[in-house]
């Protein structure tokens, strides 16, 4: 029988402190204090108190079993950092993945390390639990599993750590014995031995795949001795350079730009799968699968495909439920820990009914499958069981931390004992959490009240005045220096200096200041007999989500060049576009011979060769483009299954195409400057600097905010604080932030009294910023309206008489805010939200409203950057880029259509509140498949939408599921764009395998906008049945796991809507017809003429030479990484940019062999051929000719009298043709004789005496 008990505590047990001795006066003596409450809950601490923290830590190094409570999460986590020191490392068990990953940030915190999770040997081990138990056919979560494989490493090899945390549904599942793990892992040493097969056997028996280019988790490429790893655990892959056998180094690099970032002295190699089947393995896993096929009576033909599956290596669903076949046997987490390691269970009872869930799931799963004849293991091989895992408890020392003192007389099977404990064991540490601060604090703000942070200010200075050591945590440097200015603002004294939280800090001398450090802590604290305060910035705010630190800390770019200069991803029978032919056809690179004079060919000499680029015009002519000039080539930029008309070599078509762009450009180029003009003349008041309100609204925005995010919310304040109005462009992707900026800058008008109107194009749209508008607002003297055509009549009315007496502060709309009825008392600010989808009438009247006022234009189409150079400064705009990384990682599953797993994930959606997108992209199919949902669940409410539906009908069925009306929306991809509903955080996308890589990463962009875990499903046919390319696909889509994780969904058709949102629709029309990287150019040249600024003519030098230069395919395989290569070294700006590029291609190749290097001293010449105006340079050992412009820099005078002396060397045709001749005999090639040349022509130059 369990009871409930409050008994006295022994306030003589505080520790002889001055400071806590302070705390345990009398009550009375702090009533002045300001806070009575504070002081209360400390007396009342101290009364209830058993044990100090150092006589609990001495308790748990001499006792089998202790049980406490009164520890909230951070105490706890407080109190076995420091018992870590004494005792050693600790395994601790929690209720669920989400309180493991609290707990171990708790302790990261506690210990100081900062950056732990991405250290070669991280202290706090965390081993997540798998969302999908084994019996059931979905390819489990890839980061999870590589997560968990990464820890067991860890534990299998024996290396330090000082806490493993892991749900108790982690616990028990079974996992490969620690021996397995170790035969699968390998730590590679620089200047030690290593075969290199025996690496590429540990990685392919690890599960890594081998690719081209090691950029996401998982992966591994080889080149020749350089092999490059990305092992999961490590926060860059690393590139192992082999001479031989030796190890010459191990360097980390980038995995955007492929560049070096440090030198490192090893690296752990861990496996990635554990379902991967060694050869000296095989025979005996296949026989177990055999036995197990036979017991089930499963059809011949079907064992037999399986056996195929496993002999060929093939994953499949539902392969985890064979892993009793794999291994000998299985082991639980805890064989990896050695058995003298003390076991923390944090709220034994959320452990317990965890364990059971947990098995009663996988039981429930395996049943559904065994009844469908299906081969399968019995439960115990895959999971141990309540008993089993107690005796692995019962054979450690215990520690359990209960959250309520829960008493019983003990007994009881399985874990029935670690639920409760007998009163006498039961040790109340007096510790309390801060939830009564939360709730004051959520009170007054829902009072209204300005000063939301009163009761925090006045605390902080109870705690003060009762000596005790006050502590506030926040994430970022950022939030701390907000969090300090704000609680200065209400007079509580701060330490001047944040910084990161260490130990020390606890144990040092006693501030008579609060102090913030920088730190991850979930979860404060008040701590009456060690006289400790820690309050959390999310107590204070609200929860923020958390970022990985791995990519925070990272300091991801995206590649210098637009990704349209990256011929990486070029295929034979693309269109591509040359600047001076036009539109053609690649048909892949061929190697030409260069001519051979008389005395080779006598001599025999082997020809050498220069590769070419091959393009295909109509009429089936051939353009052959030397490497050394692939920066005239782009692909074309059309929409997507577009068919251009191909341009003929030599014709007029081309041109003709040039001009008409160039004319249009040079009209939208003076649009643009009339526009800048105007804007630059109009005047209005400066807005006053941001009071105390903008800094608390700042510190409430739930995410921490990307660079780019803060730089354009700094741009948009900035421009409210010059004397004239504002209209500055946003651009970003779906969920990068930019309502946030909208919100803010909206926030800054409204409380000077100006009025704020936010235009959206859509019902849906508006209905989903209003509510994310008034939920920020709430807190604030502001009234935030709506007006749609879904708005009641009545509600109307009153909004629009409150717009008029200034009543209505903010209203958020469709056109229906452009209505002639609507009159503001004083409008400040505009934003807009995808101007380019209103109509031409909407837009007028925008433009007569925003003559004085000032306005904010966001767009979630890309504007590439190379446009945004091309209009530099006639048009603000603010660009985020950067992901809001990991807000929470999206959990991705690909799974064959199964009724239980389907109607699983719509359960677990539902039971939290949430609701389903279920995605299939044929309108045919989608009512068939809503009906078979209904089948399957008929309480289920389900609504349909697709493209074909009435513009009417899609918009009220749009607006009823964000307003929760249905369970599950079945759509076509119409959801890819433009939705945002924090509620739908489960997507199950049907037929997969026939959507385009970009196409389902924009669709699962549609969830995980919230706090909540996001799941996504991908419904394919059995991998066997897909194509390579769709198998790839889907695989790349569950590596990326996290937005922004190094993938980089650049579409050509966003980047073309972009140019089409930012300069009108009927550019991306130019942009097609000439290719994008010519139109920026076209339009820069414009802008720079019309601005009366001198526009010199580009050159793009041509070589000619006898040497044998080119990157050789056995030096750099992969064809699209050469073409790569050879554009950028063609675009190379500067001598500077071409030996960058020579040491990227080293680093990541390796030593350059002798064509390479040829190649990469041709292109030097191409910067100094420039400089002179050299439309062309020939060269042989015996002369250099080089082809000249008019308006080269050579003095004609200098040349002339250098061309006419007797026996001279030098040669001037007519058409300005320069020619050396050189003695063939001395040393050097015709490289050489080029660069000798240039030398000499540096003295003939005008103005150089």
């Amino acid at each position: 029988m369990k009871t409930f008990r409050t008994r006295p505590g022994r306030a003589e047990r505080v520790a002889e402190d001055p400071a806590r001795a302070y705390v345990a006066r009398p009550l009375a003596e702090h009533e002045s204090s300001g806070d009575e409450g504070a002081a209360r809950v400390m007396e009342s601490g101290l009364r209830r108190a058993d044990l100090s923290l150092a006589e609990a830590i001495e308790a748990l190094g001499t006792q089998a079993r202790t049980d406490l409570h009164g520890l909230p999460a951070g105490a706890a986590a407080h109190l076995l950092s420091r018992a870590a020191e004494r005792l050693g490392p600790m395994v601790v068990l929690t209720g669920d993945s989400e309180s493991a990953q609290r707990v171990a940030e708790d302790l990261r915190f506690f210990l100081g390390a900062v950056g732990d999770e991405e250290a070669e040997l991280p202290q706090v081990l965390l081993l997540p639990a798998l969302d999908t138990s084994p019996f059931l056919e979905v390819a489990p979560d890839r980061r999870a599993a590589m997560d968990r494989l990464a820890t067991l490493f860890h534990l299998a090899r024996r290396l330090p750590f000082r806490f493993l945390v892991m749900p108790a549904s982690a616990a028990v599942r079974r996992v490969p014995p620690r021996e397995a793990m170790v035969a699968r892992s390998m730590l590679v040493e620089a200047e030690s031995e290593l075969d290199r097969d025996d690496l590429v056997d540990v990685l392919t028996r690890g599960g890594y795949l081998r690719v081209p280019v090691a950029e996401d988790p998982g992966t591994f490429a080889i080149r020749g001795g350089v092999i490059d790893v990305y092992p999961p655990h490590a926060p860059y892959p690393a590139r192992i350079d082999l001479d031989d056998w030796l190890v010459t180094s191990i360097k980390r690099f980038d995995p955007d730009d492929q560049r070096t970032v440090d030198e490192i002295p090893r690296i752990f190699i861990h496996p990635v799968r554990d379902t991967v089947i060694a050869d000296d393995e095989r025979d005996a896993a296949l026989a177990r699968v055999r036995a197990l096929c036979d017991q089930a009576n499963y059809p011949t033909s079907k064992t037999r495909a399986l056996l195929d599956d496993l002999t060929a290596g093939r994953a499949f669903y539902g392969i985890d439920g064979l892993l009793p076949a794999f291994y000998d046997s299985l082991e639980t987490p805890l064989d990896f820990v050695p058995p003298n390691t003390p076991v923390v269970l944090m709220d034994p009872g959320a452990v317990a009914k965890s364990v059971d869930l947990e098995l009663h799931r996988a039981g429930g799963d395996r049943d559904a499958k065994e009844n469908e004849g299906d081969p399968v293991y019995p439960l115990e091989r895959l999971y141990a069981d309540e008993d089993e895992l107690a005796e692995l408890l019962e054979a450690r020392a215990r520690i359990l931390i209960h959250p309520y003192a829960t008493v019983s007389s003990g007994g009881g099977d399985g874990l029935e004992p670690y639920t409760s404990a007998r009163e006498e064991d039961l040790r109340d540490m007096g510790a309390e959490d801060q939830r009564p601060l939360m709730a004051e604090l959520t009170a007054r703000r829902g009072g209204g009240a300005e000063d939301t942070l009163e009761p925090i200010a006045k605390r902080a200075k109870a705690w003060l005045d009762l000596g005790m050591r006050v502590f506030f945590t926040a994430r970022t440097e950022t939030q701390a220096e907000r969090l300090s200015s704000l609680l200065q603002g209400y007079g509580v004294p701060v330490e001047p200096k944040a910084r990161a939280f260490a130990p020390d800090l606890v144990a040092g001398p006693r501030s008579v200041k609060t102090q913030v450090v920088i730190g991850d802590l979930q979860d404060g604290f008040a701590w009456a007999t060690e006289a400790l305060v820690f309050v959390t910035e999310g107590e204070i705010f609200g929860t923020r989500a958390r970022r990985r630190r791995k990519t925070t800390q990272r300091k991801r770019k995206r590649k210098a060049e637009s990704f349209l200069q990256d011929l990486r991803e070029l295929k034979v029978g693309d269109y591509v576009v040359h600047s001076d032919h036009g539109v053609g056809t690649y048909l892949g690179l061929q190697r030409k011979e260069i001519a051979q004079s008389a005395a080779e060919r006598m001599r025999g000499d082997a020809p050498r060769t220069f590769e070419v680029l091959v393009i295909e015009y109509a009429g089936d002519d051939k353009l052959f483009v030397p490497v050394t000039r692939l920066n005239l080539i782009q692909k074309f930029a059309g929409k997507e299954g577009h068919k251009p008309k191909l341009d003929r070599l030599g014709g007029s078509t081309f041109s003709k195409k040039k001009a008409k762009v160039r004319k249009a450009v040079r009209k939208l180029a003076d649009d643009l400057l009339v526009l800048y003009a105007e804007r630059a003349a109009a005047r209005r008041d400066p807005l006053p600097p941001a009071g105390r309100a903008y800094a608390e609204l700042e510190a409430t925005f739930p995410f921490e905010e990307t660079a780019d995010q803060a730089r354009a919310i700094d741009d948009v304040l900035g421009d409210f604080e010059q004397g004239r109005p504002a209209d500055r462009l946003v651009c970003g992707d779906v969920g990068f932030g930019k309502t946030e900026v909208a919100i803010r800058a909206a926030f800054r008008m409204a409380m000077t009294g100006r009025q704020v109107a936010v235009l959206c194009p859509t019902t849906v749209l508006a209905q989903q910023h209003w509510q994310s508008f008034a939920r920020r607002y709430e807190d604030y003297p502001l009234t935030v309206k709506q007006l749609s055509r879904f708005v009641p009549k009545e509600d109307q009315r009153a909004t629009l008489s409150g717009l008029k007496d200034g009543t209505v502060d903010v209203v958020v709309g469709t056109h229906r805010v452009l209505s002639k009825d609507v009159h503001f008392k004083d409008l400040g600010l505009m934003v807009v939200d995808e101007e380019q989808r209103f109509g031409v009438a909407h837009k007028e009247r925008m433009k007569s409203l925003r003559k004085d006022v000032d306005v904010l234009t966001l767009t979630a189409t890309p504007i590439p950057r190379t446009l945004q150079m091309a209009i530099g400064g006639l048009r603000d705009l603010s660009l985020i880029t950067t992901a809001p990384v990991d807000r929470r990682a999206v959990r991705t599953f690909a799974c064959r259509w199964d009724d239980h797993v389907i109607k699983e994930a719509i359960q677990r959606e539902l039971a939290r509140g949430g609701q389903v997108f279920f995605v299939y992209n044929r309108v045919e199919g989608l009512y068939e498949r809503a009906q078979r949902l209904q089948d399957l669940m008929p309480q289920l409410r389900i609504a349909v939408a697709h493209g074909q539906m009435g513009e009417k009908a899609l918009e009220k069925t749009m607006v009823d599921f964000v307003d929760g009306q249905y369970d599950v929306l079945c759509a076509t991809a119409i959801i890819e764009s433009g939705l945002d509903i924090p509620r739908a955080n489960t997507m199950i996308v049907d037929r997969a395998d026939i959507f385009g890589l970009a196409q389902l990463y924009q669709l699962r962009g549609r969830v995980g906008r919230s706090r909540e875990r996001a799941y996504c499903y991908l419904i394919t046919p059995p991998p066997s049945a897909m194509t390579d390319e769709a198998r790839q696909r889907i695989e790349a889509l569950e590596r990326f796991t996290e937005l922004g994780s190094g993938f980089q969904v650049a579409s050509l058709d966003m980047e073309l809507r972009g140019v089409g949102d930012l300069l009108g629709a009927e550019q991306s029309g130019n942009v097609a017809l000439v290719g994008f990287d010519l139109f920026c150019h076209m339009l820069e040249e414009a802008v720079a003429t019309l601005r009366g600024e001198e526009v010199e003519q580009e050159i793009d030098p041509e070589l000619t030479l006898d040497v044998e230069h080119h990157l050789p395919e056995d030096y750099i395989e992969d064809v699209g990484l050469r073409l790569t290569f050879y554009k950028r070294f063609a675009s190379a700006a500067d001598e500077d940019s071409i030996q960058d590029l020579a040491e990227e291609m080293e680093d990541r190749f390796g030593p350059p062999p002798r064509p390479a290097m040829t190649f990469i001293r041709a292109m030097r010449l191409r910067p100094l051929l420039r400089e002179y105006r050299a439309l062309g340079c020939e060269a042989t050992s015996s002369r250099v000719t080089l082809h000249l412009r008019e308006d080269t820099p050579l003095d004609p005078a200098k040349i002339i009298a250098l061309v006419s002396q007797p026996g001279s060397p030098w040669k001037l045709t007519p058409d300005m043709r320069l020619t050396r001749y050189f003695d063939a005999d001395d040393d050097g090639d015709s490289i050489d004789r080029v660069a000798v040349l240039l030398r000499m022509l540096r003295s003939l130059q005008k103005g150089i005496a």
